[in-house]
């Protein structure tokens, strides 16, 4: 059950936001100072909403602690360092963290040599993914329930492809998890259920992995505004120009070099999780 809250409209805010295009090579202000300027203009229901966007970097801020990356903190995030310190002692925790957070390092220092750092990241996102399928704001609910669709598709495609079972890869039990699981169909029999599992497919298929890349943001860019077509000067449209800015942030970082060592990395990735999951096999067969 989903609480029902007041809606706030922003006409000055959202009037003066610059357009934005997926190409941009630059932008006329930081990703950080428009998160902070957000603190000041948003009702603060709504800046919470906001805030759950930057989880990600918090994701990754979380995963860099227990690495013991000390070093490394990506201020876009929600949370300091020494916060995260702070509520992963027991004694000292005052449960300031999305309760997702507390279950993932549970699970990982209980078990953390039984999976890859890749693996644990997987695990991760999909407790975050689980999170905001849970939001109050349908937009929230609507937008990570697509991300999740559109991530199984792709990861179904490169299960079948590598010859590898689906299942421990998949996020969440929905009906699109169950028929990548189960259809041998090259659709997966979703054609009919998820319109979009054509454009899917046909972005799977290219092999140069920055163009793919590009392809697959310019879908969801897309995807983005249909979703926020008949919202005006809501805050749907913020969370939307969010989402975009971080697309562009990402894409004004990449170049060719970079493009390379994201290939090298995915398949070195690949295999890396081949083997692990190989010599994880043959020690259990031997307990």
């Amino acid at each position: 059950m989903f609480v029902n809250y007041t809606r706030h409209y922003y006409h000055c805010l959202i009037a003066g936001l610059p357009d934005l295009f997926l190409d941009e090579t630059e932008v006329s202000f930081s990703l950080l100072d428009f998160k902070n300027n957000l603190r000041d203009e948003l009702h603060q229901d709504d800046y919470h909403l906001a805030q759950q966007l930057f989880l990600p970097y918090d994701n990754q801020n979380l995963l860099w602690f227990l690495q013991e990356q000390y070093d490394r903190h990506d201020p876009l995030g929600n949370y300091s360092m020494e916060e995260i310190e702070r509520e992963l002692d027991e004694e000292e925790a005052l449960g300031t963290l999305p309760h997702y957070m507390y279950e993932f390092v549970q699970r990982y220092r209980e078990d953390k040599d039984s999976k890859t750092i890749k693996q644990w990241e997987n695990d991760l996102t999909g407790l975050f993914v689980s999170h905001m399928l849970a939001s109050p704001n349908a937009f929230l609910r609507q937008w990570y329930d697509f991300e999740r669709n559109v991530t199984n598709l792709l990861t179904g495609i490169n299960c079948r492809q590598f010859e590898r079972d689906p299942e421990p890869e998949l996020m969440g039990d929905n009906f699109v998890a169950e028929a990548i699981k189960r259809s041998n169909a090259k659709d997966f029999g979703l054609e009919v259920d998820l319109e979009y599992t054509g454009q899917v497919l046909q972005i799977a298929e290219k092999t140069n992995l920055l163009a793919r890349e590009k392809s697959l943001d310019q879908f969801k860019w897309e995807q983005l505004n249909e979703m926020t077509l008949f919202h005006y000067f809501s805050i749907e449209v913020v969370l939307a120009y969010i989402l975009k800015l971080n697309m562009i942030y990402r894409w004004m970082h990449l170049d060719e070099q970079t493009g390379r060592e994201m290939f090298e990395s995915l398949i070195n990735e690949l295999k890396e999780s081949f083997e692990f999951s190989k010599e994880f096999l043959i020690n259990e067969q031997k307990r």
